[in-house]
């Protein structure tokens, strides 16, 4: 039972964990079932709330990437759970080099191939045989990138690509890219690429001349 008194205004975010994320957020932790969280009463970690907070905005903004930046949001909570306020605690293993070239090709592949679909990061790490954990972080020192910001670049790469064409509409586009939102396929266009989609289409065309101030 979780009561509190408070005499004043308060803010609170309350989270439900389900067991299957501690379970298989670690390699270490896939076969294991009886992984408990310590009690603790009056903790300020900052760590926690603000993956927190990044969750919370994620879900007020109708999570505009998809599945995949909240679930990373998800393990990277888990992973952190897991390594400070369980009763056995599980710190993650470092690893130096990447994915190897094999693994590597078929994961960057079967993105290309579902780039439209919703993806998330459990989805990509099974093409691997990995932990969503350790898949992440494999796959950021092969590419540079997170999974969830490589997957945003190729979705506005190929958004950028179908826009050369005059007769496809900037809906039919962001949807193909793997947006299902338009308003969030033109933000997030507009933050990487710096001027919206419709725009952009029609810089694109032959004779396109700026309009005069």
């Amino acid at each position: 039972m979780d009561e509190v008194s408070w005499g004043g205004p308060t803010h609170r975010i309350a989270v439900a964990i389900h067991p299957s994320l501690l379970i298989n957020a670690l390699d270490e932790t896939v076969h294991e079932s009886d992984i408990e969280l310590t009690e603790h009463w009056n903790v300020t970690d900052p760590h926690i709330m603000a993956v927190l907070l990044a969750m919370r905005t994620d879900l007020t903004e109708g999570s505009p990437a998809g599945r995949l930046y909240g679930e990373s949001l998800a393990n990277t909570l888990a992973v952190y759970l897991l390594n400070r306020y369980t009763v056995r605690r599980h710190a993650p293993v470092t690893y130096r080099g990447g994915l190897p070239g094999y693994r590597l090709k078929r994961v960057l592949d079967y993105i290309g191939d579902n780039l439209g679909d919703d993806l998330s990061l459990s989805q990509l790490a099974s093409v691997v045989g990995m932990s969503p954990h350790y898949f992440a972080e494999l796959f950021r020192k092969s590419t540079g990138q997170t999974p969830h910001r490589y997957v945003l670049l190729q979705r506005i790469e190929r958004a950028k690509q179908r826009l050369r064409d005059p007769g496809r509409s900037v809906i039919e586009v962001g949807r193909d890219a793997g947006f299902q939102n338009p308003s969030h396929f033109a933000r997030a266009f507009r933050k990487l690429v710096g001027t919206s989609p419709s725009r952009f289409q029609a810089e694109m065309q032959p004779g396109w001349r700026p309009t005069p101030m």
